[in-house]
């Protein structure tokens, strides 16, 4: 029978590869055990990936939808506390104008005008409240304030009054400016989009429209009727009665548009609550996925440490071997 030998370069190149391939499955446990996580996945799959790769797809749209969910809350919250704060200063001047009446002092008369413009113009400023250099109450269009400042508007609205003092003619004025589709509001007051109500998509099933503009009718009449109170301190040759007229439509007014703005706060309201429904459902996906991906990509800590201890054992063996080996000498044998 033939006997194969090994010289003695080959026996060394041998015992270095078997050392590396020794250090390098130590290195991978010991990875392996730091991390937490099996090292080569598609290994520890027998090559079959499909799996995960569709845990892995799932859980990035999920990721998207979440963060979706998340900037459309935020949003939402946003344009609540803007509505809040219009209602406010909506009641507040409401509050105020309706103390006037026909026994009212001209002090009073014309303070209670001059506040109600000054409440005017907050109100147009609330209005065109941005966050992050995003307009909230603009529809899709988000890159400017969706209202004209209140002095181009009130300027607008006197030229459309023209140098009438009596009541009935500026009553008629100010509801067409305000009224009419193609005029006064729409076209000189109103800077936002027109279109169909901005919809955020947050999950692969639900979208949400928000359904909040300036130009909402019930955010015109509030402003409307603000408009009577601060043109009763604006408007040149008024008597004492006209102003008082025109101080107490505004009071009744501002009454009146809480119903209204209750209702666009309560669209709102609700968008905020299927957001929040949403996000509920999304997170529990998550999780579940989540567990599924780590039960393939988590690795074992008590199978890894056995493993580990293991290959030490071996590389502590070869190294003793190797040692023996080069040890060995023709003298012993002689």
């Amino acid at each position: 029978m033939p006997v194969v030998s090994v010289g003695d370069m080959s026996q060394q190149f041998i015992s270095m590869r078997n050392g590396g391939t020794i250090k390098t499955e130590l290195a991978r446990l010991s990875e392996s055990l730091s991390s937490g996580l099996v090292n080569d996945v598609t290994q520890a799959l027998d090559g079959d990936t499909t799996r995960l790769s569709g845990i892995n797809y799932s859980l990035e749209q999920l990721d998207g939808y979440a963060q979706a969910a998340e900037e459309t809350s935020q949003t939402l919250a946003n344009i609540q506390n803007v509505l809040g704060q219009f209602d406010t200063l909506r009641g507040d001047s409401s509050a105020q104008l309706l103390l006037i009446n026909g026994e009212s002092t001209i002090n009073q008369i014309d303070n209670a005008a001059r506040d109600a413009a000054r409440n005017f113009s907050v109100m147009i400023t609330t209005l065109n409240t941005q966050v992050a250099d995003r307009a909230l109450l603009g529809g899709a269009d988000v890159t400017g304030a969706p209202l004209e400042t209140p002095d181009v508007m009130l300027t607008d609205l006197q030229a459309a009054i023209g140098g009438a003092t009596d009541f009935a003619t500026i009553d008629a004025a100010i509801t067409t400016w305000f009224d009419d589709p193609a005029g006064g509001f729409a076209t000189t007051a109103y800077l936002g989009d027109t279109g169909a109500p901005v919809e955020k998509r947050i999950s692969d099933t639900r979208t949400i429209p928000i359904e909040a503009r300036a130009d909402d009718p019930a955010i015109r009449e509030t402003l409307k009727s603000a408009a009577y109170a601060a043109l009763a301190d604006g408007l040149p040759g008024l008597d004492r009665d006209t102003k008082v007229t025109m101080l107490e439509r505004a009071g009744t007014g501002l009454y009146t548009a809480a119903a209204d703005l209750v209702s666009v706060q309560s669209r709102i309201g609700t968008a905020e609550s299927e957001v929040e429904q949403s996000q509920t459902d999304t997170n529990a996906q998550l999780s579940a996925l989540q567990i599924a991906r780590n039960d393939i990509v988590l690795a074992d800590p008590f199978e890894t440490a056995s493993q580990l201890q293991s290959v030490q054992i071996q590389l502590e063996t070869h190294y003793s071997v190797t040692a023996r080996l080069s040890q060995l000498s023709l003298l012993r044998y002689i």
